[in-house]
């Protein structure tokens, strides 16, 4: 199960219906991975990290074009799929093969990791 949050700021707030993103990714995943969307002006960076057999991901986008985009979903997917090759340290907690894959069917993706 995927399950995605925000953290932003007033700019960035409008742009992303988290329930429309929930639905989309939410089965995904046999895995229980947790994504936070990062939007804001602060500097940050993208982690990863997993605890009790959990991932979390705190996912930074990129500010300036966010805000720019008339739809920001292909920015999040993309800064996603660059993400995901971090998650091959988890072989036990996620099938990143399949997720993959799954990402791709879905979204009518082509990603190489």
């Amino acid at each position: 199960m995927i399950t995605i949050g925000g953290n932003f700021d007033l700019k960035s707030y409008a742009k992303v219906n988290l329930s429309a993103l929930n639905d989309q990714f939410r089965n995904l995943s046999t895995g229980s991975l947790y994504i936070t969307l990062v939007v804001r002006k602060e500097k940050s960076r993208t982690r990863v990290s997993q605890s009790k057999g959990d991932i979390f991901i705190w996912l930074v986008l990129p500010y300036d074009e966010f805000l720019a985009s008339e739809d920001p979903k292909p920015i999040i997917l993309d800064t996603l799929m660059a993400v995901l090759p971090r998650l091959k340290r988890y072989p036990d907690l996620i099938d990143v093969e399949a997720l993959k894959r799954e990402m791709e069917e879905r979204f009518e993706l082509a990603v190489a990791l």
